[in-house]
């Protein structure tokens, strides 16, 4: 039997946990986090009284009175999820009908960045300057990254202004236009305070370094951009542990092979990911595999301890879930670490954090 609405129910788990009938039925049920908040508990009450519609895209809670709380599914997400669920749930067919807010079509604004006046390119680098090579001591020497590397990408260094004594690595979008950078200081008086210094841009607007991506190829999804230059193959930074808007569109509309590897500390969120894609990937979820890394080490300090050849080892145990992953991601209590991101009344426009 068809599960109307199922391509919903893997957003709702993500964000509220626990879900009674999960693609089982149209009418599924969760804890109500409006009862939660009402009887100041740290934790779901366990009692599954917030029924929701699939088919229709509407929800209610049974206990919830003066005033009741109900409404479209995608006021649900907007209220308790981020941008990025709300997103996903828009790009699966979900309409928001019966709610009312204004919204700004932020794509449609171009993003103007500029590399810091300072910048400077390795392929500039002047071996006679004590400064210059500070910079090009820590990438090549310390971190191991090569030339051929850092010309590839492009990357630089300032040692004056705002970003002085940080590595650059820019982000070039499928224009090639500068979109966003990194500025990684290698100063070790900030390094445990500040260690990254980064443009404001909404990094849901973004895809990093798209202008080096083949679709037809197997894509890589890392966690920062130094994972980038340990396999500068086809790799894509997600500047985080959570897949943003406009590459999860992308991968949506593409479809490629793709392959996860998040750092260890970051094994429940590269299992979130898995799911999300294969909400997407429907007849080809043979496409998404995730890489659980050996040890301890992410993928930037196993290529400089153990070399590529250890990387590469890695990437060859590419593998799909299994049901051990499966128990260990219910260890987590539903909204852990969720303040409720977003959704404010007393705004013009709804917010996300």
């Amino acid at each position: 039997m068809s599960v109307k609405g199922s391509q919903f129910h893997s957003i709702i788990q993500g964000i509220f946990g626990t879900v009674n009938n999960y693609l089982q039925s149209e009418q599924i049920q969760i804890c109500c986090p409006k009862c939660q908040e009402a009887d100041g508990l740290s934790e779901p009450d366990g009692k599954f009284n917030l029924e929701i519609s699939t088919e229709n895209g509407m929800f209610r809670c049974w206990k919830c009175a003066d005033p009741t709380f109900s409404g479209s599914l995608g006021k649900l997400i907007k209220m308790y999820g981020n941008k990025g669920d709300y997103e996903i749930y828009k790009s699966l067919g979900g309409n928001d009908f019966n709610y009312n807010y204004e919204e700004i079509d932020e794509d449609a604004i171009p993003i103007v960045i500029n590399l810091p006046e300072e910048f400077i390119l390795f392929s500039e680098v002047d071996s006679k300057n004590k400064d210059h090579m500070e910079a090009y001591n820590y990438m090549v020497i310390d971190r191991q990254v090569s030339r051929d590397i850092l010309n590839k990408y492009r990357i630089g260094f300032c040692t004056t202004g705002i970003y002085a004594k940080r590595i650059i690595v820019p982000s070039y979008n499928e224009f090639g236009d500068i979109n966003y950078f990194v500025g990684r200081t290698y100063d070790p008086k900030v390094l445990n305070k500040y260690k990254y210094k980064n443009p404001e841009v909404d990094k849901n607007r973004i895809i990093f370094n798209e202008g080096f991506i083949n679709w037809d190829s197997t894509v890589y999804l890392v966690e920062g951009a130094f994972e980038m230059v340990s396999f500068p193959v086809n790799i894509i930074p997600m500047l985080g542990k959570t897949i943003y808007n406009k590459l999860f569109l992308k991968l949506k509309e593409m479809k490629p092979n793709v392959v996860i590897l998040l750092d260890p500390d970051a094994y429940k969120n590269a299992i979130e990911i898995f799911y999300k894609l294969n909400s997407i990937y429907v007849d080809c979820e043979e496409k998404v595999s995730i890489v659980v890394l050996p040890t301890e080490e992410d993928l930037d300090e196993l290529r400089k301890n153990k070399g590529h050849e250890e990387v590469i080892k890695s990437l060859y145990s590419a593998r799909k879930l299994t049901v051990d992953d499966y128990f260990k991601t219910k260890l987590e209590k539903p909204y852990e670490k969720k303040s409720y991101r977003g959704y404010t009344n007393n705004s013009k426009y709804s917010k996300w954090g």
